[in-house]
């Protein structure tokens, strides 16, 4: 088998003694998240300080995922926002083989390229229909970065600012993405070089509903985001404790019917757990009484239910 693991770090605003200000000037802890995107899963977790960089020990963390998969499971393909920008980590997926697709941060060179690309080298970009968007176009080229020689495939999207017009090379606060003559432009590289442009970016793309989304289900459906302790470590548990319970439920969304299989927590829990049925006895027999259609979605659950085998431990 092979999984996609996926990882990110989280913002939790907390007012806590132990807490520390983040990059957003929030006061709270900033956790690691590595989870399954085929299934939801998390696998590893690492609490911590707000002030930690989310870019922090990111290899360290990948062999921290890698290491918490079953036996027989390999990494094969890795996205990763430009906290993943970092030499080892390419250098780590080309000796591997694991296909990759990460957000690049601006530097000067990059700069230079985006300056350097005439009008008529630009391709179109194309939703995942094949209908050219307007106003978007995609550029491919060659690029390193830092001691790692070996060079891989850059994307660069360039997306127009409708009212606006930059003259000035402006780069956001993070250092991913550039405006200049009315476009913004972010940057992508891969080693998926059969695949069109188009084909990568939407790739990378859906790491936000694989990733992020999944975070604030953590977040929100889970408490992860409310630590009740002054404690560091006891916050650091607190929220171990969040991601175990989570990863409990995205192994029960697997088993349950293809109509409820992506629904969030809370709605698992309205149309599941509060089911309005009414307990009826009558002589030595007891009966749950409850709509008709309700009983048939229980008997479809526990059919799938009893027919889970889990693996041999």
């Amino acid at each position: 088998m092979s999984p996609e693991p996926h990882i990110d770090a989280t913002e939790i605003i907390a007012n806590k003694v132990c807490a520390k200000w983040t990059y957003n000037k929030n006061k709270g802890y900033m956790p690691m998240v590595g989870h399954i995107a085929e299934t939801g899963q998390i696998v590893a977790c690492d609490f911590r300080g707000g002030n930690t960089p989310p870019a922090s020990e990111n290899y360290d963390f990948i062999l921290q995922c890698k290491k918490s998969l079953p036996n027989g499971c390999f990494i094969q393909n890795l996205r990763i926002d430009a906290a993943g920008y970092q030499s080892k980590i390419i250098q780590y997926c080309d000796d591997n083989n694991i296909q990759y697709a990460i957000r690049a941060k601006t530097n000067g060179t990059l700069k230079a390229q985006i300056e350097g690309i005439n009008d008529e080298d630009w391709e179109e970009f194309v939703d995942k229909g094949g209908r050219p968007v307007k106003g978007q176009s995609t550029y491919r080229t060659s690029h390193c970065i830092g001691d790692y020689k070996k060079p891989f495939t850059l994307i660069i999207q360039r997306k127009e600012i409708k009212g606006q017009s930059e003259l000035d090379l402006i780069v956001d606060d993070e250092g991913n993405e550039i405006k200049k003559g009315g476009y913004i432009y972010r940057s992508i590289v891969t080693n998926k070089d059969k695949k069109t442009n188009s084909e990568i970016i939407h790739w990378y793309n859906q790491r936000g509903e694989d990733s992020e989304n999944r975070i604030k289900e953590l977040k929100r459906d889970f408490g992860g985001d409310v630590l009740p302790c002054t404690d560091f470590k006891a916050n650091a548990l607190y929220f171990l404790i969040t991601a175990l319970s989570y990863s409990v439920f995205a192994l029960m969304r697997q088993l349950l019917p293809e109509e409820m299989a992506q629904h969030r927590a809370v709605t698992i829990r309205w149309r599941l757990y509060g089911i309005a049925a009414k307990v009826v006895k009558t002589g030595r027999q007891v009966y749950v009484k409850m709509q008709k259609k309700q009983q048939v979605l229980l008997d479809k659950i526990l059919s799938l239910i009893r027919r889970f085998e889990p693996l041999p431990t």
